[in-house]
């Protein structure tokens, strides 16, 4: 809370006491912050979200799976189950098996 940014002249803890009062309460249910995709899974095991692939279990070839992408991950997802989990990839064209 004593630690100043760069030059500014007060510590973080002054600027943080004139922004509490503004600052909106949480939501009382959660909420989703990653984007959902409904996709096909194609003949080498792999489904493509955005410009990148990722592989998902052979089992799944030829079925439609949810993938749930979020900041730094992919969630797979069949029905209801987790299938396949994947850091995220940032560059385009790449491939995560």
């Amino acid at each position: 809370e004593r630690r100043r940014i760069g030059s500014r002249p007060r510590p973080v803890s002054e600027y943080f006491a004139v922004e509490r009062p503004l600052l909106q309460p949480l939501p009382d249910e959660p909420f989703e912050t990653g984007r959902l995709f409904s996709l096909r899974v194609d003949r080498f095991s792999q489904i493509s979200v955005r410009t990148n692939r990722y592989s998902v279990p052979v089992r799944l070839i030829g079925r439609t799976v949810r993938a749930m992408l979020h900041a730094s991950e992919l969630v797979v997802y069949d029905g209801q189950q987790e299938v396949a989990r994947h850091e995220r990839l940032i560059a385009k064209g790449k491939t995560r098996l």
